[in-house]
């Protein structure tokens, strides 16, 4: 549930910050349409939950109402353009805003939730303290967030850098405020206190000290009144690390049971699952910032319907319209699937954790059965980010008859953390290493493409199909490039689309196409009609693929003196002096460059 909602609230941020909304909509309108679409979620909320039957049912119910909170919330950025609405607000300011949009939307369905709330320990909670538990939940991620956030704006002004420099800057503060203040902020915020002397805690400080887990205090766990029969181990270091026990969990399990559950924490920290998990963050970071926009941009350059990027780049789906959605469907991918991976199979080495260090798993796997009964029977219930109790009691006990499993689920992890860590290295090193520069311009080469495909639609000339063959050329689509030139010839004689065409036909690669002998026919009309040095190299060049180099030689020779006497449209000459040097030297002749 934690990590659902984390994910949601990351998405909501990218989502707010980075749709572009340029015009402000009308406010009438965006009021009508608001409180209509407001109108209309509750009622699904409500009629969807009332119609839950069991506990699996209502988390799989407020998994989808979720879902379509994400949903009304992209309506209100996307159709009704509220970022609009505050064109001169700051950054920090923006983000908070749109951050509480996103949470009005999980208090509505936290607040029916409570009236139908199925599993047992939660049920008959009030509407208000339901809302208020589940929020508070959120506050060890969100506080952190804001002051950094806050940090951030405040020294904006000051900073000596720029860009990249800025970047980096804000991720160190935010993971600092992370690091340093969640915890503590944990055990505030969800009504912690410090587990009273007692037998139990004797046992536990006992079991911590001997298996040298450093952490700072062992609390009771009071949110949503105690009832949550959980625990967990918060705080990456060990001054700012804490156990927490639910009062519902110390109220249904036995000690033996208790410890079993604390060795599991115990097994989190010795397999260093917390700092894995931001090391997770930041590599999610560093490649997001490293790829993300050559990706993007590699899009844009090689969409083979370039037409319809053209028409989008017209409408509000600009780029960066585009450079969003592709960020959003990259974190969930990542946070979903991939984190996903680690985290159930993370789950399962605290699992053992407890057989290798009390000797036996059957106390966790009591206290499994516990917690599934007094859930309402969710022992088969599926998380995305955790094994369900039933498959977790399952592989226990294999591991329990078959020891070597042990072993083997560590030697898994490590090596799929290896794979990780090599594959990101590998990425960050090819995406170092593109040529962005000239994968831009094949995107801005395929923007106009599209462009002026959309326009040829409309009103076709022969100047937008002579251009359409030379950017169809430009970016290597050969095919489509005789086809324009074909129809320009069709329209007008131009002996500069008669020369294009008989390059095309010497030069490309593809074999359907090649053809040298109409080439040089072509190349030899140009030039008759029109005497200048690009023409007088197409002319050498068809000559070069009619297997003829001498007479290669010679024109290029012609080409090369024409551009260094006249005003050339391409007055490269180092471009011609290597076409003269190739040609010659085929000939055996080695020619002194004037």
């Amino acid at each position: 549930m934690l990590y659902t909602d984390a994910i949601y609230l990351i998405l909501a941020l990218i989502l707010f910050a980075g749709w572009p909304a340029e015009r402000p909509p009308a406010l009438k309108e965006v009021l009508f349409l608001f409180v209509l679409k407001e109108i209309f979620l509750v009622g699904i909320v409500f009629l969807r939950l009332r119609l839950v039957r069991n506990p699996r049912e209502f988390l799989r119910t407020q998994a989808v109402l979720k879902l379509l909170a994400f949903l009304a919330f992209a309506g209100d950025v996307i159709g009704l353009s509220v970022p609009a609405l505050l064109p001169d607000q700051p950054d920090f300011l923006r983000d908070i805003l749109g951050l509480g949009l996103f949470l009005h939307y999980f208090f509505i369905i936290w607040f029916f939730s409570a009236l139908y709330e199925k599993r047992g320990p939660l049920a008959n909670l009030s509407p208000p303290a339901y809302v208020w538990a589940n929020f508070k939940l959120l506050l060890p991620f969100l506080i952190p967030w804001f002051l950094a956030s806050l940090v951030f704006w405040g020294l904006d002004h000051l900073l000596p850098f720029s860009g990249t420099g800025r970047e980096v800057f804000y991720l160190i503060i935010f993971l600092g405020a992370l690091i340093f203040l969640m915890a503590p902020i944990a055990v505030k915020t969800w009504e912690c206190r410090p587990l009273p002397e007692s037998h139990l805690r004797t046992m536990i400080i006992s079991y911590l000290s001997r298996e040298r887990a450093r952490l700072k205090e062992v609390y009771v766990w009071e949110t949503f009144g105690g009832r949550l029969l959980t625990a967990g181990v918060i705080g990456v270091l060990p001054r700012f690390r804490y156990l927490l026990l639910s009062t519902g969990l110390l109220a249904a399990l036995e000690e033996a049971e208790i410890l079993s559950v604390v060795a599991h924490e115990v097994g989190h920290l010795k397999h260093r699952h917390m700092a894995w998990l931001l090391l997770f963050f930041v590599l999610f970071s560093v490649l997001m910032y490293l790829s993300f926009y050559p990706a993007f941009l590699a899009l844009l350059a090689y969409f083979p319907y370039p037409q319809f990027i053209g028409a989008l780049s017209q409408t509000f789906l600009v780029p960066e319209a585009l450079f969003t959605l592709g960020l959003l469907l990259a974190v969930v991918l990542y946070f979903r699937f991939f984190l996903g991976f680690f985290l159930r199979n993370f789950e399962r080495q605290a699992d053992l954790y407890c057989l290798e260090s009390l000797g036996t798993a059957q106390g966790l796997i009591r206290a499994f059965k516990k917690i599934a009964a007094l859930s309402g029977n969710t022992e088969d219930l599926p998380s995305w980010h955790h094994f369900s109790l039933r498959e977790r009691i399952a592989f226990l006990e294999k591991a329990q008859a078959h020891p070597r499993l042990v072993e083997a689920h560590h030697r898994k992890v490590r090596r799929w953390l290896l794979i990780y860590l090599g594959s990101f290295f590998f990425l960050a090193v090819i995406f170092t290493r593109l040529p962005v520069e000239k994968i831009e311009k094949r995107a801005q080469l395929n923007l106009m493409y599209g462009t002026l495909l959309k326009e040829y639609a409309i009103l076709p000339s022969f100047e937008l199909c002579k251009t359409l063959g030379d950017l169809a050329y430009q970016m290597g689509r050969d095919k489509e490039a005789f086809k324009w030139y074909q129809k320009a010839l069709a329209e007008k004689d131009d002996p500069e689309l008669v020369n294009n065409l008989a390059w095309l036909l010497v030069t490309t690669q593809r074999k359907d196409l090649r053809d040298p002998k109409r080439g040089l026919k072509l190349a030899l009309e140009a030039t008759a009609r029109k005497l200048c040095a690009v023409h007088l190299d197409t002319l050498a060049q068809a000559f070069w693929a009619n297997e003829a180099p001498q007479k290669a030689c010679f024109y290029e020779i012609l080409a090369l003196e024409r551009a260094r006497d006249d005003l050339d449209p391409y007055p490269d000459l180092a471009y011609y002096q290597r076409q003269k040097r190739k040609f010659c030297h085929a000939t055996g002749q080695t020619p002194a460059l004037r």
